[in-house]
């Protein structure tokens, strides 16, 4: 058996008013007048699954904050991460080595002079003998001492206008001699000294000294060492005093080998390579980065 609620309905310009079962009034709008009733079970079950609903609906409100709680929790301890892992400090390394040129070139030309092709020549064969006796008393050996092809200039007289005539005036015949040895302190002894020559009468030139250093490629590994090395102490240097330290290497880029005289501050970028002097400064920059962890 069902339970009825009595709905009655009074007219109103703008509203109405009605009884419930227990005297409860309630304004509903109506222009009509009609009596009309409403089962209580169906009442309760429509009140039952509006509270379902609203829990229903709390429930999937609750689920989506809370899911966007751990995804920005999330995203936020990913960037940190990350940020952490980008921390590095890029610092510069350099390394120097001294060494010793273990080679020495030299060349010296003699020349001849003469109004005919052979007194030239025979001026030109007196002079060369005299550097070779000059060598030999220096201590250079037949092996380390080369002559090269004789070269011969023709000197034409000129007329009253400044042309070229055919009549020769002077012949003049050159020839190279190359020196090189190990011994570098031979050479460097010598080079000032055969100018002396020309106080014998003796047409001669002497050239500069080429030092060089043929182990080159094994310091260089040495010192991208060193270089590498002095980099991360100053890094750690760095790092240290701000509370941090210092990780595994991230990149590392090498400079160009400056090969200079001692105690040069000469760079370039395409390398200096210095065959003046005997003892050379061999360098190296890198440039390193490094990871940091800590703060």
């Amino acid at each position: 058996m069902h339970t009825f609620m009595e709905l009655k309905i009074i007219p109103h310009p703008s509203k109405c008013r009605y009884r419930g079962i227990h005297g409860d009034w309630l304004v509903v709008p109506s222009q009509k007048y009609k009596t009309r009733k409403f089962p209580m079970a169906e009442y309760r079950i429509k009140l039952m699954a509006f509270n379902s609903a609203a829990v229903i609906a709390v429930g999937i409100v609750a689920s989506i904050v809370t899911s966007t709680i751990v995804a920005s929790n999330a995203y936020r301890s990913k960037f940190a991460n990350a940020e952490i892992a980008q921390q590095s400090i890029i610092v510069k390394g350099k390394a120097t080595k001294r060494v010793r040129s273990d080679q020495g070139d030299w060349w010296i030309t003699v020349k001849g002079t003469g109004e005919s092709i052979q007194s030239a020549h025979e001026t030109l064969d007196i002079g060369m003998k005299r550097v070779d006796s000059f060598l030999t008393d220096k201590g250079f050996f037949n092996d380390e001492i080369t002559r090269g092809a004789i070269s011969t200039t023709v000197f034409y007289d000129r007329d009253f206008d400044g042309n070229k005539t055919r009549d020769v005036i002077e012949y003049e015949l050159s020839q190279h001699i190359g020196v090189s040895t190990t011994e570098v302190g031979k050479i460097a002894a010598t080079a000032g000294e055969v100018t002396d020559l020309l106080k014998d009468g003796i047409f001669v030139i002497g050239g500069t000294p080429s030092y060089t250093y043929s182990g080159v490629s094994d310091v260089k590994v040495q010192i991208l060492a060193n270089a590498a090395q002095n980099a991360r102490t100053r890094a750690e240097e760095v790092t240290n005093k701000a509370g941090g330290s210092v990780s595994a290497i991230k990149d590392i880029r090498q400079g160009v080998i400056q090969i200079t005289t001692p105690n040069s501050t000469r760079v370039s970028s395409y390398g200096i390579h210095d065959t003046s002097t005997i003892m050379k400064d061999v360098s190296v920059v890198v440039t390193v980065e490094f990871g940091i962890s800590g703060s």
